[in-house]
């Protein structure tokens, strides 16, 4: 069983691990998916905001992943969103 100071360590490299493959298939950049994953690591080792470290490299990661599913991109999502809403207002006046 790990203890307390080794499930943290493994929990920080696992968040940096995460971000950086996240981040890098998201914006193709190696060197800042790098950055960003260094700096996650980091923070969580040294304690800084651990809870939202974590859970940012969490939701980066449900992003990368919903992006990989075939959903828009963050910055298509608002028009995506916008197409949405204009067909479902169009076929509501249709309908009356």
């Amino acid at each position: 069983m790990l203890t307390e100071e080794d499930r943290a360590l493994v929990l920080s490299v696992w968040a940096a691990l995460v971000s950086v493959v996240a981040i890098y298939f998201l914006i193709g950049s190696f060197w800042k998916a790098a950055l960003i994953g260094a700096f996650v690591g980091g923070s969580s080792m040294l304690g800084w905001g651990t809870r939202w470290v974590l859970n940012g490299s969490f939701v980066i990661a449900v992003l990368a992943i919903a992006v990989a599913l075939g959903l828009p991109m963050p910055d298509q999502s608002l028009q995506a969103l916008n197409e949405v809403r204009e067909t479902i207002f169009r076929l509501a006046r249709v309908a009356m």
